[in-house]
């Protein structure tokens, strides 16, 4: 709050009101608590891909334990952030 108001004024700009610094530092602590509940929305998603991701080589092992063949799970790389398809081939 102090740096807001303590930021120059532009030349023919009216200074801020201290209630309009006020709505600037609420904003931006809900902005923060919001990017917090976004971001552990995120990781329970992640664990809950883990989860699935387990329990499913767990049965692509137990049909290949009784000689179905299953392919290979292959999912895009979490750490490619393009929209760009994979080239493997996908069945249908």
């Amino acid at each position: 709050m102090v740096e807001l108001r303590s930021t120059p004024v532009e030349e023919g700009a009216d200074p801020k009101t201290i209630d309009d610094i006020m709505d600037e530092v609420l904003d931006r602590i809900n902005l923060e608590k919001r990017l917090k509940n976004k971001e552990d929305e995120l990781n329970a998603c992640k664990s809950n891909f883990e989860v699935l991701q387990t329990q499913m080589d767990a049965m692509r092992s137990a049909l290949l334990a009784v000689g179905i063949q299953v392919p290979p799970l292959q999912f895009p790389d979490p750490n490619n952030t393009s929209n760009s398809s994979s080239s493997g081939s996908q069945p249908t």
